[in-house]
């Protein structure tokens, strides 16, 4: 699924151009307390009161209040950019969240009973912040507060939150707006206040989850006037910013029982991995889901690097695929990926499925065009040479089934008139459904009434639209995947989404559903089988994203 499945603050997290030649520290408040869908949710405005404290501590802080899909668009991917290039960054949200397996949106002020397709409109994706969050380890905390009730939501979605995995050293913090405002003030942002000693206070309703050092604090104690600088934090600040082994082990030799001396060696154990047993152990660190590792095959998929399924799994296949894209983007190819290499794929993946869903739907509006009006040329009419010639050229299209409807009724009219034997003629040559029995009907009946129709399906048999030995095969494709009624209601769905018209929406593939299966596969340049094949199930996933 997917969710995979992404817009406005992903799409900036993405941009991984040159760092600013300075940073700061940087604190985003969002707090959603008037929903013009929704009862307000007057406990949200409690993290307001954070912006003054943060002040104080040095953050350069940015107040949103009732974020709506104008602000998503046009303000959050410059703050994202701030936050992805500043040295320590804090985000607190509160408002109504939406979830879809592991990830989680906070609705804009302005939602209107969003639902799986247009979530990314109407909502704030939480997982484009953890993501950011991921790349700065120590340095990064997220407060989420959450409101007493939800509203309900539409298809695919649940109220609620959901971190879908927290990276290595990142903090996160969950809980009601009130005792969450007050914990982060009285505890979790006192300089100098250790955050294990600040989550062993934290109030009943509220969590600190993820990365929680003994002794060490998020926000440091201010420097004394008479301290020197060779104090001990002093030495492991310059220590971590050389972020080296051999940095490390002269703050071990200096204070071998020093405040920070599990974090040293634990950082000297990763530094002297292999870069390949490094690189998978920042991979695991980010603790993806099923679901996540699922998106991210679509993505690549989408991008075109073939993993060959789309199971959740990290096998052989999708490691090439990694190793591939990793190769394309100018990165080290190890096939084992980053946060930000995450944040990448989840950003180009749903660019490049939005660019597709735009081609095909500007194919099929061209096609739909083009087909009214050969029916206007055509079929409308009402003749059966007519609605033949309608039917050769648009054999799905728009109005093909009223087309074959009215030439039945010929047809039926023809019968009655037509004499016995060729009417038995006719008929076992349509039952034949050949080359062969066609051909034998017009040498018998050269100028009979079913002549016209013989000559067409000739013609239809004799060069049709795709080989019939890869229809063959799709239809062999198809079975094997053993499509279950559900599944293949969401296919219809999503066929009907598109304005395919597949017919009744009951999990059972009829010639609607062919005739708009075929559509679909005509618009996105596939072959056209009118089978789903695991291709197809992509690009329809694909077409789901906006």
């Amino acid at each position: 699924m997917r969710l995979l499945f992404l817009r406005t603050l992903a799409l900036a997290a993405a941009l991984l151009a040159a760092p600013a030649a300075w940073a700061e520290n940087v604190a985003l408040i969002v707090a959603n307390t008037e929903y013009r869908n929704y009862p307000a949710d007057p406990d949200a405005g409690a993290v307001l009161d954070l912006a003054p404290r943060l002040r104080d501590a040095g953050f350069r802080t940015i107040v949103v209040r009732d974020l709506d899909a104008d602000a998503l668009s046009r303000r959050m991917p410059g703050i994202a950019r701030q936050l992805l290039e500043a040295d320590r960054f804090v985000v607190v949200t509160a408002g109504y969240y939406a979830a879809m397996g592991s990830q989680s949106w906070l609705l804009t002020a302005d939602a209107d009973a969003p639902h799986g397709f247009d979530i990314g409109r109407q909502g704030l994706w939480m997982g484009a912040l953890m993501n950011i969050a991921a790349s700065k380890p120590g340095d990064a905390l997220i407060a989420v507060a959450l409101p007493d009730e939800a509203p309900e939501m539409g298809w695919r979605l649940s109220a609620g939150f959901r971190h879908g995995g927290i990276a290595q050293g990142v903090t996160l913090v969950t809980g009601r707006a009130l005792p969450l405002a007050g914990f982060l003030t009285r505890d979790m942002l006192v300089p100098g206040r250790a955050v294990d000693v600040a989550a062993a206070n934290a109030p009943d309703g509220v969590r600190v989850l993820g990365f929680k050092p003994a002794s060490r604090a998020f926000l440091p104690a201010a420097a004394s006037p008479d301290r020197p600088e060779t104090t001990e934090q002093s030495l492991w600040v310059r220590t971590r910013r050389t972020d080296t082994v051999a940095a490390y082990e002269a703050y071990l030799e200096q204070y071998p029982d020093g405040r920070y001396r599990r974090e040293a060696r634990a950082r000297i154990h990763e530094l002297s991995l292999s870069p390949e047993d490094r690189a998978r152990a920042a991979e695991e660190a980010l603790e993806l889901s099923r679901q996540q590792r699922s998106a991210l095959q679509e993505y690549l998929t989408v991008l075109g690097y073939d993993t060959r399924g789309i199971d959740g799994v990290f096998g052989p296949n999708t490691r090439s695929a990694i190793r591939a894209w990793q190769r394309d983007s100018g990165t080290a190819a190890n096939g084992y990926l980053t946060a930000n290499q995450v944040a990448r794929l989840e950003i180009d993946g749903a660019a490049r499925a939005e660019a597709l869903r735009r081609e095909a739907e500007q194919r099929r509006r061209e096609r739909e065009r083009l087909d009214r009006s050969y029916w206007a040329e055509t079929g409308a009419s009402g003749t059966a040479d007519g609605l033949r010639t309608y039917l050769e050229r648009y054999p799905d299209g728009l109005f093909a089934a009223r087309a074959e409807r009215e030439l039945s009724r010929i047809e039926a009219d023809i019968r009655e008139q037509a004499q016995q034997r060729e009417r038995e003629a006719w008929d076992e040559a349509v039952r034949a459904g050949t080359l062969e029995s066609y051909r034998a009907y017009l040498e018998a009946y050269p100028d009979g009434n079913f002549a016209a129709e013989a000559r067409a399906r000739i013609r239809n048999l004799s060069a049709p639209e795709t080989a019939p030995e890869v229809v063959e095969a799709a239809r062999r494709e198809e079975r094997g995947l053993n499509l279950d009624p559900f599944r293949k209601r969401l296919v219809e769905a999503q066929l009907e989404k598109l304005g395919l018209g597949p017919g009744v929406v009951d999990g059972r593939f009829d010639d609607d559903t062919r005739r708009a299966l075929r559509r679909f596969q005509r618009a996105n340049e596939m072959p056209v089988t009118g089978y789903v094949t695991r291709n197809t199930i992509v690009r329809l996933l694909v077409s789901a994203i906006e």
